[in-house]
């Protein structure tokens, strides 16, 4: 009886996942309309903190700038990097002796935004701007500058969009798109966010000038931000007050891993950067029960959803007749949610490829998460490779 309850419960939590699609949409338009119109912007500061990926970088920055935009191009970088290589219009270099309560790239992101901070209050810098997050991989779309430009929110986040470099990284990262579209545009439009991606994340500059990286003010003293910054920092902002947060869907295009040991890599630090949030107190317990409450859904259904399959073929798990159509129902929305959430972000037939594929991606996801958990935390902040 109680095993024939857990699987009913995984397989009808499509209906969860289905929901929070359609009311994420409505939650958009809603806060879309809400938020307003933001004033005249005399600047977008594009910064871009990387470990020596000048290639990658600098197409990002011709890309931003093709725009038309009043852009400022920013890159960070670690003492010892070249700054001749970047076609930046600023380059940070953060010497090596700068501590803070954050190490590797929220670090350097802090450096950065202290920089700023410091130079509003000598006048060589107008606080009226906008900062607009992005990393080494990732172009943000021009209709998502518009809308950071024309949408009155302290942070605006945009919707993964992987461009298909590789067949594997492709199949992993349609999961990234189905994040967005069945859990980000939902939580983050009611001002309770779960997931955020520092790949084009824009700050106003209100936000950016009071909110650190720092963790004492906010979590549990004498602990270090190692990985998970941008998730950190979108909480961090709600929790101090700017909730006027949107989730766009603009797309913002990332390189999927482009090998089976980077997806690891990437998955096992945004795992534990995640795992280092909850068990360590680096936010308040409604964030951390959160971020728990997804791993543990996500975890739990494809677990016993497919454990179910077998046991049901096996004769161990019975359900009365008349569930049946609400099983098969069920079994169309997880298709639906997943297809129309990769279908928006790229085209109609990634969304019925995803559609079709949609049991290899969660499977692969679900494989390369249960190895990060069980190689353990990595304790620093891995990188892989960029094209």
């Amino acid at each position: 009886m109680v095993l024939d309850a857990l699987v009913l419960a995984a397989w009808v939590s499509p209906i969860y996942y289905f929901s929070s699609l359609v009311g994420g949409e409505i939650a958009r338009r809603i806060r879309r309309r809400k938020l307003g119109r933001r004033g005249r912007v005399e600047k977008v500061i594009f910064q871009i903190p990387t470990v020596g990926n000048a290639e990658t970088t600098n197409r990002a920055f011709r890309a931003v700038k093709s725009y038309g935009f009043p852009v400022e191009t920013w890159v960070v970088i670690e003492e010892g990097d070249d700054p001749s290589r970047y076609e930046a219009d600023r380059v940070v270099v953060v010497p090596r002796g700068f501590q803070c309560e954050c190490l590797y790239k929220a670090r350097a992101l802090e450096y950065a935004r202290r920089l700023r901070k410091e130079m509003v209050e000598r006048g060589e810098l107008s606080p009226n701007y906008v900062l607009l997050q992005g990393d080494d991989d990732s172009i943000p779309s021009r209709e998502f500058v518009e809308e950071c430009l024309s949408v009155d929110a302290d942070i605006v986040i945009g919707t993964i969009t992987p461009r298909p470099v590789t067949v594997l990284g492709t199949l992993i990262d349609y999961e990234r798109s189905v994040a967005c579209g069945t859990q980000c545009n939902l939580f983050t439009n009611i001002s309770s966010p779960v997931w955020g991606h520092g790949e084009a994340m824009c700050i106003s500059s209100r936000v950016d000038l009071s909110v650190s990286y720092d963790v004492s003010d906010i979590g549990r003293s004498g602990q270090k931000l190692i990985s998970s910054e941008d998730l950190f920092y979108l909480h961090k902002a709600v929790h101090k007050g700017f909730r006027r947060v949107y989730n766009s869907t603009a797309k913002v295009y990332i390189t999927p891993p482009l090998s089976l040991r980077d997806a690891f890599k990437q998955r096992r630090r945004w795992m534990w950067g995640n795992l280092r949030i909850v068990l360590y107190g680096l936010l308040p317990l409604s964030s951390r029960l959160r971020i728990l409450a997804a791993w543990i859904l996500g975890l739990y259904t494809y677990t016993v959803s497919t454990l179910g399959i077998f046991l049901y073929h096996l004769g161990i798990v019975k359900f009365p007749d008349y569930l049946y159509p609400l099983l098969w129902a069920t079994l169309v929305m997880w298709l639906l949610a997943r297809g129309v959430s990769i279908g928006r972000a790229m085209g109609w037939k990634h969304g019925v490829l995803g559609t079709v594929a949609s049991h290899i991606t969660v499977t692969l996801n679900f494989v390369l998460h249960v190895a990060a958990l069980l190689k353990g935390d990595p304790k620093k902040f891995e990188v892989i490779k960029k094209a």
